[in-house]
């Protein structure tokens, strides 16, 4: 899980850095159930996230 945290997050980072200019801020992602989800899953979840951050 923690790997493809980071691989989606990495992916994904373009989004905050255009929304976000010379500030620093913590992240914290918490999954909280029985299965394992597919990469698709996690990226779509990530990145509507991270467009959701103003």
């Amino acid at each position: 899980m923690k790997r493809l945290l980071r691989a989606c997050f990495s992916l994904n980072q373009y989004i905050l850095e255009k929304k976000i200019i010379n500030k620093n801020f913590y992240i914290i992602f918490i999954y909280k159930n029985f299965y394992f989800p597919k990469f698709q899953d996690i990226n779509q979840a990530i990145q509507k996230i991270f467009n959701k951050i103003k």
